[in-house]
């Protein structure tokens, strides 16, 4: 028994798509900056559409507990970029100012997304210098 709890943690560790598909949808941007310069996102899985139509192309990496936003600690799933690049979106406005490397997707409860852009060339593991941009949206 013991045995079957192991297999199916690591099975989440190893499949963030699958362990975090509520985070697939649309969401509306909420706060002032998301507003501006994203506007309202789709997630998919493979991809991240912003407002004006421009994607970043997701890369599964995993799920990790951590402090990846300004608000505090939570669970977030992590996407690699490929390619590294930062989007021209609404008013022709950057995501990041940098290539973009990293995504992290974390929720707060099922109705408020968070999303930390990162162009750091390491894997992000919190909050901290290679962190660029921070956006929020509802359901």
């Amino acid at each position: 028994m013991r045995s079957v709890a192991v297999i199916a943690a690591l099975a989440l560790v190893a499949a963030p798509s699958t362990a975090w598909a509520g985070i697939t949808g649309h969401w509306t941007a909420t706060a002032t900056d998301s507003i501006a310069v994203t506007g309202n996102i789709t997630v998919t899985d493979k991809a991240l559409i912003f407002g004006n139509g421009k994607k970043l192309r997701l890369i599964p990496v995993g799920t990790r507990q951590s402090v990846w936003t300004p608000l505090g600690a939570g669970p977030g799933a992590i996407y690699r970029i490929n390619p590294p690049h930062d989007p021209k979106l609404l008013q022709g406005t950057a995501l990041c100012g940098w290539p973009v490397t990293y995504i992290v997707l974390s929720q707060s409860g099922t109705d408020s997304l968070a999303l930390s852009v990162f162009h750091g060339k390491a894997q992000p593991r919190r909050v901290g210098n290679d962190l660029c941009a921070y956006y929020s949206y509802e359901r």
